[in-house]
C-alpha cells in the first residue's frame, strides 16, 4: 500500500523544515511501505519556497489558494496513495507513525480510517502533553471533536465517497469531514501517541480562537437549532479565549 501525506502550507517557514524531516524520518523507518509528501504551499513569502527547493523527498507546489482547505483538496486531487492524510506544517510526525498506520491498515482490510492517539507541543519549548483519542465515538462528533487531526488517516474509498473537504471552512473542516463520515465508516483505533499537534501564538487556533468556535457552532447547526454549540462560542469569547492564552504562556515557561 502507498501513503499520501498532504501538508497545506502559508508563511509557516519557522516550522516546515521540521515537518518536512519527520515524515521523512517516518517513512525511512517503514521502508516496506511506499509514501509520498505532497506540500501544497499558497504562495508564502518567507522562507517556505528556499526550504521546498533545497530538499528531495517531498513534492511541492507554491501558488495562491482561497485557504488552508482548497490547499488540501488540491493535494488530494494529485495524491496516488491507497492511504490519505494531511499534515499541516507546524505539525509533526512520530517516527513509528507511518509503520504503525500502514500495519493496521494491513491487517484490519474492514478499517476506513485510523485514528491514534498525539501530543500537544506547545511552541518551540520541547514540552509534549499526551492526548488520548480512546473516548472517541461518532455519536459525539455533534458537540466535541476528542480527535487530534495530525493522526487521523483514510483509505481512499473514503475519499472517493465522501469527496473533498468543505472550502466554505477556514478552522473546523476536520470536524465537518469526521462529522460527515459518522458512523457510515469504521474506525480503528491505535493507542499511541503517532503526532505532534504544535500549539503556538501565530496558529489559527491560538489567535483566533473565538471566530474557530462560531465557524464551528455555524457548522454544527447547519441542520437546525441547537443550544449548546452556541453556548460554547459565547462563552469562549466571553472568557475562554484568555483562559487558553493564559495555558499558552503557561505551557510554553
Amino acid at each position: 500500500m502507498k501513503l499520501s501525506v498532504i501538508t497545506p502550507s502559508l508563511n509557516q517557514g519557522r516550522y516546515l523544515r521540521d515537518c518536512l524531516e519527520s515524515v521523512r524520518t517516518a517513512a525511512e523507518a517503514a521502508p516496506e511501505h511506499s509514501v509520498e509528501h505532497l506540500v501544497i504551499d499558497g504562495g508564502s513569502h518567507d522562507e517556505s519556497r528556499q526550504i521546498l527547493s533545497t530538499q528531495t523527498f517531498a513534492q511541492w507546489i507554491s501558488e495562491p489558494d482561497s485557504g488552508q482547505s482548497q490547499a488540501i483538496n488540491k493535494g488530494l486531487a494529485k495524491a496516488s496513495g491507497d492511504i490519505l492524510a494531511y499534515l499541516c506544517a507546524d505539525d509533526l510526525y512520530e517516527p513509528q507513525a507511518i509503520e504503525q498506520v500502514m500495519t493496521a491498515f494491513a491487517r484490519h482490510a474492514d478499517a476506513d480510517v485510523v485514528y491514534a492517539d498525539f501530543f500537544f507541543l506547545e511552541g518551540d519549548s520541547g514540552r509534549k502533553r499526551r492526548k488520548s483519542a480512546a473516548s472517541f465515538l461518532p455519536s459525539d462528533l455533534p458537540n466535541r471533536n476528542p480527535l487530534g487531526q495530525p493522526s487521523v488517516w483514510w483509505r481512499r474509498r473514503v475519499y472517493e465517497k465522501f469527496g473533498g473537504f468543505d472550502e466554505s471552512l477556514r478552522y473546523c473542516m476536520d470536524h465537518e469531514y469526521w462529522l460527515r463520515l459518522g458512523d457510515s465508516v469504521r474506525w480503528h483505533y491505535i493507542a499511541e501517541p503517532l503526532a505532534v499537534s504544535r500549539l503556538h501564538a501565530d496558529a489559527k487556533t491560538s489567535c483566533q480562537l473565538t471566530a474557530m468556535w462560531v465557524e464551528t457552532a455555524r457548522m454544527l447547526t447547519r441542520g437546525g437549532w441547537r443550544m449548546r454549540p452556541w453556548w460554547n462560542a459565547f462563552a469562549m469569547a466571553a472568557w475562554g479565549r484568555h483562559y487558553y492564552r493564559m495555558k499558552r504562556r503557561w505551557f510554553s515557561r
